[in-house]
C-alpha cells in the first residue's frame, strides 16, 4: 500500500504543468468511489426488499446459530 506522505511527496516532485491532470484524476477517483458506494446500497436495498431471500437467509442463520429472540 502506497502511504499518503509518500505520495503527496510524488505529487510534490511533479512539474506544475502536470497539477491539472493529477486534480482531474484525484475527481474521476471521487466519482467512482461514489458510484461503487451507491451501487452497493443499491444492491442492498434490491435484496433487503426480497422477503423470500430474506425468509431463507434468516432461516439458514436460526438452522446454524440457533434461534436469537427479536426484541
Amino acid at each position: 500500500m502506497i502511504e499518503r506522505v509518500k505520495l503527496l511527496k510524488e505529487i510534490d516532485n511533479l512539474p506544475s504543468k502536470y497539477y491539472a491532470e493529477v486534480f482531474d484524476f484525484v475527481e474521476f477517483l471521487q466519482q467512482k468511489a461514489k458510484n461503487q458506494h451507491e451501487d452497493e446500497v443499491d444492491a442492498y436495498m434490491e435484496m433487503a426488499a426480497d422477503t423470500k431471500r430474506e425468509q431463507e437467509a434468516s432461516e439458514w442463520c436460526n438452522a446454524y446459530f440457533g434461534s436469537i429472540p427479536v426484541k
